[in-house]
């Protein structure tokens, strides 16, 4: 009982001092969420400003929203967390299975940044090679789910660097077991710009994350790969945070990634990358897709699954936008059939008649 009680105090202690300064470094941050598990409990579950969708497996994914303070594992869109709902059959080390409740999956997810030199590198706060997409204010939301009756989509605010806007959605269906990000590139200028998009990522597996395999069958992770997986190595014959995919591109699209790392082991901060040119007034859209499973198999399974874009993968576009998705095959371009006329018509069907006129007549000779 003594111990329950200096279990609560300590946490209680903890949680106060997350409430008292919202804005910790990711030192503080680390320590905290260390001290948590430490006492026999998880980090909180929920960050300033969050808006939380749960999927039909009953993830629930917190998504940043109107966050007041600026660090990168907090930026605007990003994903502070996704914990289930309840009790899954999580795999154990020797191939079972264990009835736990996964959480953890991430200390600050899908983090926009904009490269200013073009380069594919990890951004962060105070990096003046790096536009953070954040402090958006309050986000909106569309698309009503299928079968929850709420709405799917979170929308945020236009950021403008330079001739560039950019702009992020978040999906999270009720009909299936993902998160999406589209990310809107727009040139307002009258010349071409090249443009490189980074997505950074802290997650909740720490010094402990394990790369497990990717779509080229190995766990070295490559810019020709579309997915990849990953979770935190078990501790003794168990793993208490949720198994991830990772989805980074289609395969034939017209931007590839021009860059990734993503190691493992202590590099818990796995990031990638898309160069790309604009024309003027024109829009290109990145997709990404993360996924929470409470097997390997089942992460890596999903992951492939998603990158042929199936149509629950594609809820909440319309054929407009996936025709701008840049690092997918989506919506094909309409490929437009010339008319006829009515005095096209006779000409065509006139001279058609006599070509036919003219192979009966040989035929005739012949014989």
């Amino acid at each position: 009982m003594r111990m329950n009680k200096v279990l609560a105090v300590t946490t209680l202690a903890l949680l106060c001092a997350v409430a008292g300064s919202a804005e910790v470094t990711m030192v503080e941050h680390h320590a905290l969420k260390s001290a948590l598990k430490t006492a026999g409990n998880k980090k909180p579950n929920r960050a300033t400003g969050s808006q939380g969708l749960i999927d039909n497996t009953g993830l629930k994914y917190f998504i940043n929203t109107n966050i007041t303070f600026s660090t990168t594992s907090s930026a605007s869109a990003a994903m502070s967390e996704a914990s289930y709902t309840h009790a899954v059959a999580a795999t154990t080390l020797n191939g079972g299975t264990s009835s736990s409740t996964l959480n953890d999956a991430f200390d600050g997810y899908n983090t926009l940044c904009l490269s200013l030199n073009n380069t594919v590198a990890n951004c962060e706060t105070g990096n003046a090679n790096f536009v953070i997409y954040n402090k958006r204010g309050p986000a909106t939301t569309e698309c009503l789910g299928a079968t929850s009756g709420v709405n799917r989509q979170v929308v945020f605010p236009i950021q403008t660097s330079g001739s560039i806007q950019m702009q992020r959605k978040v999906f999270v269906p009720d009909n299936d077991s993902f998160g999406r990000w589209l990310n809107y590139f727009t040139n307002t200028g009258g010349a071409p710009v090249t443009v490189t998009a980074v997505i950074a990522n802290n997650l909740g597996s720490d010094s402990n994350t394990v790369v497990v395999t990717s779509s080229n069958g190995n766990a070295t992770v490559e810019t020709t790969d579309t997915w990849a997986t990953s979770f935190q190595a078990y501790s003794g014959t168990t793993s208490s945070d949720v198994r991830l995919g990772h989805v980074f591109q289609g395969t034939g699209a017209s931007v590839p990634l021009a860059g990734i790392n993503f190691v493992g082991g202590t590099d818990d901060n796995p990031f990638w990358g898309y160069t790309f040119t604009l024309n003027p007034g024109e829009t290109k859209i990145i997709v990404n897709y993360v996924v929470g499973q409470p097997s390997k198999a089942a992460a890596a399974a999903k992951a492939a699954q998603l990158t042929a874009l199936p149509p629950s993968a594609l809820q909440c576009t319309t054929t407009t936008e996936q025709r701008q998705f840049a690092n997918f095959l989506a919506a094909q371009p309409v490929v437009t059939i010339p008319t006829v006329s009515d005095i096209g018509l006779l000409t065509l069907a006139s001279a058609l008649a006599l070509a036919a006129l003219a192979v009966l007549l040989k035929r005739r000779r012949a014989a």
